[in-house]
Parts: C-alpha cells; structure tokens; sequence
C-alpha cells in the first residue's frame, strides 16, 4: 500500500509568507495613487486579497486532487491546445499599453503567456515521463533530437514565438530558461544544451539591439547617470528610503508614499522594502528630483 505524503508545512509557510509581504508591498506601492484616482487607498490591496484568497482555494484544491490525473492525455492535450488558442486571440484584440497581452472579460483580465509557462511545466513532465519509461536517451546524437529533444520543445519554441509577436521578450526568456532547466535535469546533454545557447543567445541580441525601447532599457540600466532625470532614475534612486513604519514615525506616508519617488507604482522593491524596516538613506540632505 503506497504511503500518505504529509504536506510540506515549510514550503506552504514560505509561500503564503511571500504572498501576504507582496500584499504590503502593493498597498505600500499603491495608497497614494489609489488614493487620488478612487478616492479609497486601499482598493488595490482588496484587489490583490481577493485574488491571493481565490489563489489559495484553488492550492488547496489541487492539493486535494490525485496529481497523477494531470499527466493523462485527456488533461494536456486540451490545456496546451487552449493556451495556442488564447495567445492567437492576442494577436487579434485591441492593444494595451502597446501590446497583444491580455484578454479581458469585463472586470476580470486573463494574460495567456502567464498560463503558457504552466502549460509548458505540465507538457515537459508528461511528455518527459512518457521517454523515460520507453529509456528514450538525449544524449548528442541526431536520431535523439528528432525523437525525443525536437518533439518535447517543439510545442514549447510555438509558445515562444506567439509570446514574441505581443511583444514580450521577458517571458519569453522566462519560459525557455525553465525548459532548458527541466530537459538539463531530465538528462540532456550539455553538448545540447551549449548548441542551444549558441543559438538563441544571437536571437535574442538582435531582438535587444534592433527594438528601439528594448536598447533604451539596456542602456538606461548600464548607464543610468546619462538620464538621471528620465530613463535612470529609478535606477539611482532607487534606495530612496524613509523612517519607516518600524521607527515609530508618526508620518502618515513614508517618502515614496509622499511622491518622492518618480513614481511610486514602480519603485524597486529592495528600497521600498528597507524605507519599511525602517533605514535611512546614506545621503544625508538628498532632495528627490535633484542630481
């Protein structure tokens, strides 16, 4: 009789610790906008509640549910057939912020390349555990690429390439860092996998260095000083932090709640997170804004 696996207590703490410091940080990063647009600085906390207590009613489902039923055909045909089905849709709706990212239906938005990099997990393990059990090999031989590395990243490159034409390179690059990973594990060759870097990474310096606000981004991060007042300054001031809350201040915002950040939405989180605890920036007299 196979034995009961107890829940990792650890790995549920850890994860439900991340979600509730994301919580503060978004009420942290939001009060203030929140405040001017709607009128009440909490409605993008409530928001993200909502959505972390719909998240976690369906962990528990899962973790009630027979995980062994998600590697059966029935289950990863329709899920990687529907996600294709969702990013060609993209393609075919009206832009936001520029891009082919997301589907909404009324209040509710649905951003398919999230649901491709779990599409792309469950594809990997399934098909992976299929080779496995016929001792299918990825080792550097041309009848194993056509048989076994070819078929487990086709569908993965047409995720890909769908996620690209958006445009979103990031997550892009996120999906294929996680299917390098699970093919490294599952046994590829590292012969492979150097083949494999030799020609992407050409790939993606072109896409860098031919889209115009893609360059701009790499060079506002490698030389924020040439735009300390646009481009790079959250990059420099990026440590700008207050008394913080931990201090016993009794302020009602800290700095970047009070607009001293350029724009308090996109402040880096290891600053917003330290002006929290309560550090103070290392330079004495800094005024915001000025350089």
């Amino acid at each position: 009789m196979p034995r009961r696996l107890e829940n990792d207590r650890w790995l549920f703490g850890v994860t439900l610790a991340l979600c509730l410091i994301g919580a503060v940080m978004i009420y942290s990063a939001s009060a203030v906008t929140a405040e001017q647009q709607y009128g009440h600085s909490y409605i993008f906390l409530a928001r993200q509640a909502a959505w972390l207590f719909i998240g976690l009613l369906g962990m528990f489902a899962l973790m009630k549910s027979d995980y062994r039923r998600l590697r059966e055909p029935a289950v990863i045909y329709p899920v990687v057939c529907v996600v294709l089905l969702l990013l060609v849709g993209t393609l075919f709706l009206d832009k936001s912020h520029a891009t082919h990212r997301w589907i909404k239906f009324g209040p509710v938005g649905i951003q398919p390349s999230e649901l491709a990099k779990l599409a792309a997990i469950l594809y990997l393990a399934w098909f992976l555990d299929q080779k496995r059990r016929n001792k299918a090999s990825m080792e550097f031989r041309k009848e194993n690429f056509w048989r076994t590395i070819f078929p487990a990243a086709g569908p993965i490159f047409v995720f890909v390439a769908l996620i690209l034409m958006q445009p979103d390179l990031g997550t892009s690059i996120d999906i294929l860092v996680v299917t390098t990973a699970i093919l490294f594990v599952a046994g590829l060759s590292w012969k492979w996998l150097a083949v494999g870097l030799a020609g992407v990474v050409p790939i993606v310096y072109l896409l860098i260095t031919q889209v115009a606000y893609r360059q701009a981004r790499l060079m506002a991060f490698l030389h924020p000083d040439s735009d300390p007042q646009g481009a790079g300054f959250q990059l420099l001031h990026g440590d700008l932090r207050g008394t913080g809350f931990y201090r016993g201040d009794d302020r009602d915002y800290t700095l970047c709640h009070l607009w001293l950040a350029r724009d308090a939405r996109r402040a880096r989180c290891a600053g917003r997170i330290r002006e929290a605890a309560g550090a103070r920036d290392h330079r004495d007299g800094f005024v915001p804004g000025a350089d």
